[in-house]
């Protein structure tokens, strides 16, 4: 086992194509890691893509961006998603990089750790909450009821989820929470907004609300979409934008244009660069039934939009109701346009919690913030490995 003058060594797996929530935050983890001149740890990836040929042909957006920033990554190959054949490449690949310490991202990745890992590695499994899944996802889901109790420490996004792994057999004491981070980013330039009104053919002085994220039955947009047909003539300049893509798109879209709204809803799909549209927005609402430490309310938060949430998972955590952000309950339209229309009237009000939720972000929610956390967590486990080397 290494000793107290070399830096952790720390191995991601992480199960994605896309660079979403989970993999922005563990890229900016690596980033700051790497920028330290005299690393306390370093992180090497892991990710698994379903084609053939040589490694260094592979690619998708995370392998991308993941060699865009210096960092490495091992590519595991697979035919489709429990694929056994994957096994030998990980244990391999654990002799191969020999890390202190296993971090896995995903349901699938929990479970093979579970099997594969060797006895003197530790292993920190990351929790980032159940979307509302298919038959199939949920048999998924089920192993992490058995996989999750043998790990070293289980990291969770907020209370909430930390009390559902306790409920699922995990000692709470193995549990630690660590919010999410978001990156203070530039401003937009009036020309950027200004592009990206035209791109989606929006009036010039017209009024937007702004939501972000997958479309799928647990972040409530079918909620947001009734409460704005209800005011569509009281605020006649009001357009919603609508970001992200997923099973519920086409119900979205069929719901706008039955309330008499597809002139005035702006379905993008996804997008890969979020920020413009952040600064393009008069209102920010995230009207999910489910959520855990949400990225995008934290980008709103940083982008200086006023935001409208429910009071789900981890968002009371992040803001608070009157102060940061006006919080309403899940699954209830009225009281989610009552709260829009609230914050349309009264620009003062959304000018006071864009501003308290700025400065909140800025104490509590950086990168920064978030590295400390996880390296205090890396060297508990790496001096408790020291301990018991030294006892035997």
């Amino acid at each position: 086992m290494r000793g107290n003058g070399n830096p952790i060594q720390v191995m991601a797996i992480l199960e994605a194509q896309t660079v979403t929530g989970p993999a922005k935050n563990l890229l900016r983890f690596c980033q700051l890691a790497q920028s330290r001149p005299n690393a306390d740890v370093r992180v090497s990836l892991l990710t698994y893509v379903r084609a053939g040929g040589n490694e260094h042909s592979l690619s998708n957006q995370v392998i991308d961006t993941v060699r865009a920033a210096g960092l490495e990554i091992d590519v595991v190959r697979e035919r489709y998603p429990l694929d056994w054949r994957v096994i030998p490449q990980l244990q391999r690949l654990f002799r191969e990089r020999s890390p202190d310490i296993i971090q896995s991202h995903s349901v699938k990745s929990h479970f093979l750790v579970a099997l594969t890992k060797p006895r003197e590695m530790h292993w920190v499994a990351y929790h980032h909450g159940y979307t509302d899944p298919d038959f199939k996802m949920r048999m998924y889901n089920q192993f992490d009821r058995w996989s999750l109790p043998r790990a070293d420490r289980v990291v969770t996004v907020c209370e909430p989820f930390r009390d559902l792994l306790v409920r699922n057999g995990v000692s709470r004491e193995r549990t630690r929470v660590v919010s999410n981070a978001v990156s203070v980013t530039e401003n937009a330039s009036v020309e950027d907004v200004s592009s990206l009104r035209a791109k989606w053919n929006l009036p010039e002085h017209a009024r937007i609300i702004l939501a972000v994220g997958r479309l799928s039955n647990e972040k409530g947009h079918h909620d947001l979409l009734a409460a704005a047909a209800s005011f569509q003539r009281r605020y006649p300049d009001l357009h919603l934008v609508i970001v992200g893509d997923g099973p519920e798109r086409q119900r979205c879209q069929q719901q706008a244009e039955r309330a008499g709204m597809a002139g005035r809803v702006r379905f993008t799909g996804y997008q890969r660069n979020t920020f413009d549209y952040y600064k393009l927005a008069d209102l920010f609402v995230l009207p999910s039934l489910s959520e855990g430490s949400p990225n995008v309310l934290l980008e709103a938060m940083v982008a200086r939009v006023p935001v409208i949430a429910t009071a789900v998972g981890g968002v009371p955590e992040l803001v608070k109701n009157g102060r940061s952000a006006i919080l309403v309950k899940p699954g209830n339209p009225v009281e989610l346009a009552q709260a829009i229309s609230r914050m349309l009237d009264n620009p003062n009000l959304g000018a006071t919690l864009r501003e308290n939720a700025y400065r909140e972000v800025l104490e509590q929610h950086t990168p920064e913030a978030h590295y400390v956390a996880l390296l205090r967590l890396y060297q508990e486990l790496a001096g408790r490995l020291a301990f018991a080397v030294a006892a035997r």
